[in-house]
């Protein structure tokens, strides 16, 4: 496999082969042979290459690959938490999150922003976020990017736009002055506590299966996740209703 996925990106010769894969020759040879045999690697002018259909083979085997790789990362929050709220088409190009990591609050900060999400939202020229969750924390903080002049998307649950009209309203009153901000009302049931998309990362956070939310966020700064991320964000802004300007 290791050699299959090496050759997809160009044609090497054995010293390349044992530098890449960390092998020796006697090791690698019977692995080339068998390879080989079955038509998927050719051997012309002491250079290694895939055959046309082993490039057919090694592009389908990418996607799972990758795949495994976004689980085994992970391991624990996966299987804990409630991924099944994702749209089933996004479900399946789950690989595109890429290389994801877990990012809580200090103690001392449980129910505020984790900071390494907090000082990426700071740098951010546009934030997209979908959002079941509400903290005393957001709506400051995201008018204070707001006034900056970052573009702001909000999709909100009804209970979570309810609040802001009724606890926040002064806050609501200038987001919806503001040209630089959009806030859309999804009324059904999301699913997932939050998703929010800039140009620097992906972050999501979903339920423990149980339906019990804690504070965290998995965040991705692949490209593949960004586009990822924006299309969660269109799914569920093609069922929202659009909170108009005051």
């Amino acid at each position: 496999m290791d050699l299959l996925l090496l050759l997809i990106e160009r044609p090497m010769n054995m010293e390349e082969i044992k530098i890449s894969l960390n092998v020796t020759t006697s090791a690698m040879m019977t692995q080339i042979k068998v390879l080989i045999d079955q038509g998927l690697v050719v051997y012309d002018n002491d250079l290694y290459t895939l055959s046309h259909f082993g490039e057919v083979i090694v592009r389908k085997i990418i996607p799972l690959v990758n795949t495994l790789q976004v689980y085994s990362d992970n391991i624990e929050y996966w299987e804990t938490h409630n991924f099944g709220s994702i749209p089933s088409y996004l479900q399946d190009r789950v690989e595109e999150l890429g290389k994801c990591q877990l990012i809580e609050p200090d103690l001392n900060r449980m129910y505020e922003l984790p900071l390494k999400l907090e000082s990426n939202l700071a740098a951010a020229e546009y934030i997209m976020e979908v959002s079941t969750y509400f903290s005393p924390a957001y709506p400051s903080k995201y008018l204070q990017l707001a006034r900056k002049g970052v573009n702001l998307s909000l999709i909100l649950s009804a209970p979570v736009f309810d609040r802001l009209r009724s606890e926040y309203g002064s806050v609501l009153k200038e987001f919806l002055e503001l040209r630089n901000v959009d806030i859309y009302v999804y009324e059904d049931d999301i699913g997932l506590a939050s998703c929010i998309v800039t140009n620097r990362f992906l972050s999501f956070s979903l339920f423990f299966k149980n339906g019990i939310y804690h504070n965290h966020a998995m965040m991705s700064f692949d490209e593949s996740a960004l586009s990822w991320g924006k299309d969660l964000f269109e799914y569920f802004k093609s069922n929202s209703s659009y909170i108009e300007k005051m």
